[in-house]
């Protein structure tokens, strides 16, 4: 069968999608693609399973002109494309798709999963004037509705989103539990060997783009809190750095700077995660976080804030503390525990390894497949 995927970016696809896709594949279907191209930012990922890129001036802000030119050339590719399942992400991926969909008057079913509804439990009021009928309307012109978070899945279910055929939860886009291992003593010792980092050093990681919306900034004012009590805290920040010369001044100023590396970019996160103590997030929203995910598979404890999709995979006290959003005093406290309780942190990543299973890419194409088997798409190669 022929499926085509609509995503807001390339490189979404590439971070989140390549394992399923390979699978569709790997059973004799082809799969296009239909996106912005990013790869001048984001690029190194593996397409080799993708049939052919067919890129649209699609954008992140639903109030920009190029989307409407986007939806156009996206109405003729699936006009032209004969495709027997189109499957949309992202939010404006999942608006241009639907719209496009009807348009090109298919009668191919429309499977979106959404990574994280732009509104939620303390989202702007204008996020619910705004996304909330938007979703709801075009909830009729989506066959299934994938939800990767508890409160997402309860929220289209109790405002009873329309859908054609069904709303399911599956447990969001999987982690390779081959590539993220449950880290060891000697693997940590040695990456920091690698990588110039002291035996004593106590390293919080946060893999986020420098955004506002991962509020970087709380993270400072805790470290800034806790180097009198721990003089060997490290705050490690792979990301994009589009708020990077901001944040270094903010750094700065707070006299921290010996205490906090921006490394940009990275390709290497299994290894920085292994090497560090914590994985912390200071997230103002998520979908379901594929960093806290990756962290649960290594072995970490977790201090993250209370928010959609990380309270989904920090159960409080167990693998990790769950501290209100921008409440610096109480995430200084929960991480401090866990240094002055090597017993603890120790408890909580083994407690972090055996929740990691549920994430894991083998249950989430497990998942996958049924919804796409109900619309006829076969897989003779059984999944383990």
């Amino acid at each position: 069968m022929k499926i085509l995927f609509v995503a807001n970016v390339r490189s979404h696809i590439g971070q989140f999608h390549t394992s399923f896709i390979n699978l569709l594949k790997e059973n004799g279907h082809t799969i296009d693609v239909s996106c912005y191209d990013n790869s001048a930012d984001k690029d190194g990922y593996d397409f080799k399973s993708i049939n052919e890129f067919k890129f649209i001036p699609l954008q992140r802000s639903p109030f920009k002109p190029q989307n409407f030119k986007a939806i156009s050339q996206l109405k003729d590719i699936i006009r032209q494309g004969g495709y027997d399942i189109i499957h949309c992400h992202t939010p404006m991926g999942a608006v241009a798709a639907r719209v496009a969909a009807k348009r090109a008057k298919t009668k191919a079913p429309v499977i979106y999963t959404a990574h994280g509804f732009h509104f939620f439990k303390g989202a702007p009021k204008m996020n619910w004037m705004f996304f909330y009928p938007v979703e709801k309307m075009l909830a009729h012109r989506t066959n299934t509705l994938i939800t990767i978070n508890s409160e997402d899945y309860n929220l289209a279910r109790n405002k009873n989103f329309k859908v054609k055929d069904d709303i399911i939860k599956i447990n969001g886009v999987g982690v390779d539990l081959d590539k993220f291992t449950a880290a060891t003593v000697e693997t940590k010792k040695k990456l920091r060997e690698e990588y110039g980092y002291a035996d004593d050093a106590f390293i919080l990681i946060y893999p986020a783009d420098l955004v506002t919306g991962k509020n970087q900034a709380m993270l400072f004012n805790v470290v800034r809190k806790l180097i009198t009590k721990i003089p060997a805290i490290k705050l490690l920040l792979p990301g994009q750095p589009k708020m990077g010369e901001e944040y270094r001044n903010m750094v700065s100023e707070m006299g921290i700077t010996d205490y906090v590396e921006f490394l940009g970019y990275r390709r290497d996160i299994p290894n920085l995660v292994t090497l560090s103590d914590i994985s912390v997030s200071a997230s103002r929203r998520e979908g379901l976080p594929v960093n806290l995910i990756e962290a649960l598979a290594i072995g970490k404890p977790i201090v993250a804030t209370n928010v959609r999709g990380n309270n989904d995979i920090v159960a409080d006290g167990v693998n990790g503390y769950i501290v209100g959003l921008d409440n610096v005093d109480q995430m200084a406290e929960k991480i401090l525990k866990i240094y002055e309780n090597p017993d603890v942190a120790k408890k909580m990543g083994e407690e972090s390894v055996k929740l990691s299973k549920k994430y894991s890419i083998n249950s989430v194409n497990k998942s996958l497949v049924k919804v796409y088997q109900k619309y006829g798409v076969e897989f003779s190669k059984i999944l383990n």
